[in-house]
């Protein structure tokens, strides 16, 4: 089956996955009153726990039916006189027992250490057994409550985070309901054989237990076939639960629940290794890499949790007293914590980098935990009945304590620290320096201006230290058809040395995505996270293209400015908090090589627009150009634009009476300022033709209206004139005139020569006319063809003149002056 339905559910077929606001709203409130109940019932349960402190106490723990608990410490009196479930109590002292509260009052008329004669039976034979009364030690109540209490405790955190890091989800859901009633189970444990106050509770836990860990086995590690056609399923086990319970409670400790009761615990024991079946077909019949990775991690905790419980309860069967282990069932619960703890690190490491450091620790503390409690249960059962009553006899409980504290410096310490570096090794073994290849690759990333390079670098970086079958770096330019990326994969490898470039625009779903999420985003995220259902098949496809499984977004300056999509490890394992943290550093390198490179490019190509412009526009429009990004088509193109053509009148008599150094200053004035009004009105310089001015509107910049900037720049052309001549009259003894002729139409402009000489111009009819129109203007006088005069506002005065015909044109042109006011 596709990875991306492994464990997601059509949002149609199920309302977990409802994402509204208000259904938010309401999950969030189920969540937080659920955990208030919790804490509730664990602070009741520690507030009667602690009653019992100091109470005189019979050596042993019952029931509300009055059976001996498989519960507590195998040094009380009760357990070394031989007592064990299911021991029923008869009488004490002579006096009947029918209640707890009928041994509590023969107890208060016994004084500490007195003996007490006990009646009980046993397979239907009555024993008696004699031993004092004690008082019930913190010691003791540490060791029964308090281990369960903190069992509890660390069962609903799990379910806490597993929901935390993914809300709403149904997974998350399930879980956490599996670790409520769990913690509930256990927390109410001591409650059952001591005060009898939270039965209601410990039967509740009793009978929905099963059925959360069954509703879990059906969507995980994968959601069954017969499932996904029929979602209702998933609620029959609660449904049978609350069938079971209602009889359970209500005739407790009748027989009525005696013959429930063993029912009740083959429906746990059956659904509590259910997710174990789940993960056996998953592992070896499903088509899943992640539900085959969740399955691994589900059969190691099963592995780790079962034995040691099914040593207890199995051993004796089979090798009688022998097999009698000197522990009761409060032990168990740490063992058993390394179930749930794998089940939810299967949930949820391959898509929660951000937390997975700290699901890490906790299972290493958890099994550490368990190791202290495994070694204490050791110390107890071998070293105290073969070493040390052997060799001290009865100074042998004073010497314990003492030899328990060295051990603990001298044997756990160690031990911690192997089990830390074995769960490192099993769940985020490191084959990376990471901070090698950081330095390596930033001070590579620092010496490198060129893009392409820099994408190569970071693509090629990945793919050799993490060994990952596929890598690209994506760079969002929104300006741009296509984002300029680099790829690199083993699939390609083989065809085109395993780079390529993948043709994916800007606003593609994933990128769209991420850029709005600024945050790591996996393609499991969008199969199971409920906030993503509206993009998940869109970006699921952008995934698929590109055989990605990770998104990382690469930020500069808050904003993101590029997309590292990589494939899966080759390895088969999912990405580590190290992988993520190196991924995140990379990131961070990348986007700033990425920028500086980008700037680099973007000064080299502004200096080359620079170069080429700055011989026909003014500095300002070369300016204008350069910072909008103007695309200036060098190589030809055509356009409609405004030609200027500008004539000084008698030019070849001024040449003949004056000087040629003064000729020539007086004509570079006179140019100078020329060109300037044609700049100031967004026009362009094409060429000077001795005395003659060419100059074009519209050509390399658009503008609004080409013909009125080119009339409005022929007008204040010839305002300025009478200004110079006066000037040129005082320095130089003379005067200059001109016509103008403008003309507007289809030119071609490019760059026109020879390879050794190359001039960008305009060329065209268009061009002839406008010339034409100048040599047929008086001194003074601006000349305007008929395509000019449409494009006039009413602003500017225009007089029509006598049709005439011009060189190389056919046929009488309307002609028109520009007044000047």
């Amino acid at each position: 089956m596709p990875e991306s339905t492994v464990t997601g559910v059509p949002a149609a077929k199920t309302w977990f996955f409802d994402c509204r606001e208000s259904s938010r709203l309401i999950h969030r409130t189920i969540f937080a009153i659920a955990i208030c109940v919790f804490l509730g019932l664990a602070s009741f349960t520690l507030f009667n726990a602690l009653f019992w402190v100091n109470k005189p106490f019979p050596g042993f723990l019952i029931n509300a039916r009055l059976v001996v608990a498989d519960y507590g410490n195998y040094d009380w009196p009760g357990m070394r006189a031989g007592l064990r479930f299911p021991d029923k109590l008869i009488s004490a002292n002579s006096q009947q027992i029918v209640t707890a509260s009928d041994l509590e009052r023969v107890l208060q008329s016994s004084r500490i250490g007195g003996e007490v004669t006990y009646l009980f039976e046993r397979k239907g034979e009555q024993f008696k057994v004699v031993f004092p009364t004690i008082r019930f030690r913190l010691w003791d109540l540490a060791a029964t409550f308090g281990i369960e209490f903190f069992a509890a405790i660390l069962y609903v955190g799990l379910g806490v985070v597993v929901f935390i890091m993914k809300p709403d989800a149904e997974l998350s859901w399930v879980f956490f309901l599996a670790c409520l009633w769990l913690g509930i189970y256990v927390i109410t444990g001591f409650d059952t054989v001591s005060t009898h106050k939270c039965l209601l509770a410990y039967h509740l836990a009793n009978a929905f237990l099963p059925a959360s860990f069954a509703h879990m086995s059906l969507v995980f590690p994968y959601r069954w076939e017969f499932i996904k056609g029929n979602p209702s399923i998933v609620f029959v086990p609660h449904a049978l639960s609350a069938i079971l319970f209602m009889p359970f409670h209500a005739f407790y400790p009748g027989p009525i629940f005696l013959a429930l009761y063993p029912i009740i615990y083959v429906y746990l024991f059956l659904s509590a290794i259910s997710p174990v079946v789940s993960g056996l077909v998953a592992f070896y019949k499903g088509d899943s890499t992640l539900a085959k990775q969740r399955a691994k991690v589900i059969l190691f905790g099963a592995v780790l949790a079962f034995p040691l419980p099914a040593l207890i309860y199995v051993l004796p069967f089979v090798a009688g007293n022998w097999g009698q282990l000197e522990v009761n069932a409060n032990f168990l619960v740490l063992a058993l914590l390394f179930y749930p703890a794998c089940i939810a690190y299967a949930i949820s490491k391959h898509n929660l980098f951000d937390v997975d450091v700290y699901i890490k620790r906790a299972v290493g503390y958890a099994i550490m935990t368990a190791v202290v409690g495994f070694g204490y249960f050791s110390i107890q059962t071998v070293t105290t009945r073969f070493v040390f009553q052997p060799l001290f006899g009865e100074y042998a409980d004073d010497i314990y304590p003492i030899a328990f504290a060295l051990v603990v410096v001298f044997f756990f310490d160690p031990v911690n620290r192997k089990i830390q570096s074995a769960v490192d090794r099993i769940f985020f073994r490191s084959k990376l320096d990471y901070k090698e290849t950081v330095r390596g690759v930033s001070n590579a990333l620092a010496s490198l201006l060129n893009l392409d390079q820099i994408l190569a670098r970071v693509v090629d970086t990945l793919r050799r230290e993490m060994f990952i079958d596929a890598v690209g770096v994506f760079v969002l330019e929104p300006q741009k058809a296509v984002c300029r990326n680099y790829f690199d994969s083993d699939s390609l490898a083989k065809t085109s040395n395993g780079r390529s470039e993948i043709a994916i625009k800007p606003d593609d779903p994933l990128l769209a995505l991420i850029s709005k999420e600024k945050k790591l985003v996996t393609k499991y995220d969008l199969a199971e996270d409920p906030r993503y259902a509206a993009e998940k098949d869109s970006c699921c496809e952008s995934f698929n293209r590109v055989t990605g499984s990770v998104a990382v977004p690469l930020v500069y300056q808050g904003e993101v400015t590029g997309v590292l999509i990589l494939g899966h490890k080759k390895s088969g394992h999912f990405y580590t908090r190290e992988d993520i943290d190196l991924l995140d550093t990379l990131a961070d390198g990348a986007a700033v090589a990425i920028e500086n490179a980008r700037l680099a490019e973007q000064m080299k190509k502004e200096e080359t627009v620079r170069t080429n412009l700055s011989r026909y526009l003014s500095p300002q429009i070369v300016d204008q150009i350069v910072k909008n990004d103007v695309q200036v088509n060098l190589g030809g193109d055509k356009k409609v634009v405004t030609v200027l053509f500008s004539d000084i009148r008698n030019f070849t008599t001024i040449t003949e009476s004056r000087k040629p150094d003064e000729l020539v200053q007086q004509l570079n004035e006179y140019f100078t300022e020329m060109a300037a009004i044609i700049f100031e009105h967004g026009g362009s310089l094409d060429k000077y033709i001795g005395d003659a001015i060419v100059a074009v509107f519209g050509s390399l910049i658009d503008l609004d209206n080409s013909a009125q900037s080119a009339a409005q720049a022929a007008h204040k052309m010839m305002k300025r004139l009478p200004a110079l001549n006066e000037r040129w009259l005082q320095k130089y003894g003379l005067k200059m005139e001109f016509g103008i002729g403008l003309n507007t139409g289809e030119v071609f402009l490019g760059n026109i020569g020879s390879p050794e000489r190359m001039e960008f111009t305009v060329i065209g009819d268009t061009v002839n006319v406008a010339s034409r129109f100048s040599g047929l203007a008086k001194p003074g006088q601006i000349l305007l063809t008929q395509e000019v005069r449409n494009r006039l506002s009413s602003d500017l005065k225009v007089n029509e003149l006598p049709q005439t015909s011009v060189k190389g044109k056919t046929g009488m042109l309307d002609v028109f002056e520009l007044v000047l006011d």
